[in-house]
């Protein structure tokens, strides 16, 4: 669990099969891809799927290193396609109007963390009834948005 030594963890949340939901695990992809991890050491990048409880809890019951948590997630909080909002882990449990993809229900492991947190929503449109591997243009646009905040941000805290 090499990821607990670092300053910085990105967690990129979602479940590809649909669609814009996919939003996290393809940031991830495309940051391992381009060796981010290799290039800046003090960083690490996971998919964590659609099931981030079980990170989050292992991450408060070890001991590490990690200074700046960034949750990465496709949700709903009444944006136009591609949008993205930013919120501070302690902004989380009072923000109701967000609606994760997968329901995602963090707050309480969130409050117990240790280190700065960071939760990006990328405003998709997400249909649970229905598998599609597509992304929405605006979405996939927002990917490296999304990238370029999470590096400001870490010089901001550095």
């Amino acid at each position: 669990m090499e990821y607990l030594q670092k300053e910085n963890l990105v967690l990129g949340c979602g479940n590809p099969l649909f669609g814009d939901d996919g939003f996290g695990p393809e940031l991830v992809s495309r940051m391992k891809d381009a060796g981010i991890e290799t290039k800046f050491g003090n960083i690490s990048v996971i998919d964590c799927g659609s099931g981030i409880s079980p990170f989050l809890n292992l991450i408060n019951a070890s001991r590490h290193n990690i200074k700046n948590l960034f949750i990465v997630d496709c949700g709903d909080f009444k944006g136009e396609l591609g949008d993205i909002l930013i919120l501070d882990g302690k902004e989380i449990s009072n923000q109701n109007f967000i609606k994760s993809s997968h329901s995602m229900s963090i707050a309480h492991e969130i409050n117990k963390f240790s280190s700065n947190v960071k939760l990006i929503l990328v405003q998709g449109k997400v249909d649970t009834d229905s598998m599609n591997l597509e992304m929405n243009e605006a979405v996939k646009n927002s990917i490296d948005k999304v990238e370029k905040i999470i590096f400001n941000l870490v010089g901001e805290v550095q």
